[in-house]
């Protein structure tokens, strides 16, 4: 059974990468010893698994069978091994996060060290970008969400509230009109973040009241927000971001906040960041370690 189950773990990889080579790289295998296990595997369940060519590795319609079934086989023994090991209190496995990119750089990147320290014998793999995926679909165990959480069968730890700043560099100030109200916006340029301005729109509150600033035309317009931040700071115009994306920034003056006296935000008020997970993961002793460490 543990040949099955390691021979399948190396299917997996060969199969997501597409590639005998790129998945021992990333095993830490010999190519060698990657195409003996698919051997084996194939033998075993007398099937050829992948259509092989000078170019190209692809899943066989027999590896397509196998590799839905492969994947929750694996996490039925991963679920196994984690609960026989927190009988006797050890929290141990892998577990699986999906976390945006850059709230991973700035925030999880300096827990992760004192996490890996605390649990051992437990095993992070991350998945950084912006995408909203179906955790159980996508095979993650926990993930962050930072906006306004959707109704869904997710259990939610709210982490912290998120509020976001209007900035701009001194540079871009001291060479443009100044900003006394939402009004004065019209007449600067507007650096926007493509994820949060799926509707092209700021929203600024002020005495109770919203104002709404069109940024369908801004100069700039990326989902990089390391971008415009960066050329924010340059000069380049004005930016909304999350307060603790930029509080670096805002605290060193490289940008300076505007119109303290508004909310505003890119996508809604009333936003918060949150750890969440599947309901049938509340007993995973792997995810309620990282959601105890990520609140402490």
């Amino acid at each position: 059974m543990s040949d099955l189950v390691q021979n399948l773990r190396v299917f997996l990889k060969v199969a997501d990468h597409e590639s005998f080579a790129a998945a021992g790289r990333d095993l830490n295998m010999a190519n060698s010893s990657v195409t003996r296990q698919i051997a084996a595997l194939e033998e075993e369940l007398g099937a050829k698994l992948f259509v092989r060519s000078t170019r190209s590795v692809r899943l066989s319609p027999a590896g397509n069978e196998v590799y839905a079934r492969a994947q929750n086989l694996l996490a039925s023994v991963d679920r196994l091994k984690r609960d026989l090991h927190a009988l006797d209190g050890r929290v141990s496995g892998t577990l699986r996060l999906s976390v945006p990119w850059r709230f991973a750089r700035i925030y999880i990147a300096p827990l992760l060290n004192s996490f890996l320290k605390t649990y051992p014998d437990v095993r992070v793999e991350i998945v950084s970008d912006d995408r909203i995926v179906s955790l159980p679909d996508a095979g993650f165990d926990a993930a962050i969400r930072i906006g306004r959480l959707a109704d869904s069968s997710l259990i939610a730890r709210k982490l912290d509230d998120q509020s976001f700043a209007l900035a701009a560099a001194p540079s871009y100030l001291s060479d443009h009109p100044p900003i006394a109200t939402h009004a004065d916006l019209s007449d600067h340029a507007i650096l926007s973040f493509a994820y949060t301005t799926s509707a092209f729109t700021w929203k600024l509150r002020h005495d109770g009241q919203t104002h709404r600033l069109a940024t369908r035309h801004s100069r700039l317009s990326t989902n990089n927000a390391d971008l415009i931040t960066e050329a924010a700071i340059d000069g380049a115009g004005i930016i909304v971001q999350p307060d603790w994306a930029i509080r670096d920034h805002l605290d060193s003056g490289a940008l300076i906040r505007l119109l303290s006296d508004y909310e505003v935000t890119s996508t809604a008020f009333e936003t918060g960041i949150y750890a969440v997970y599947p309901a049938e993961n509340r007993n995973n002793p792997c995810v309620r370690a990282w959601v105890e460490h990520l609140t402490t």
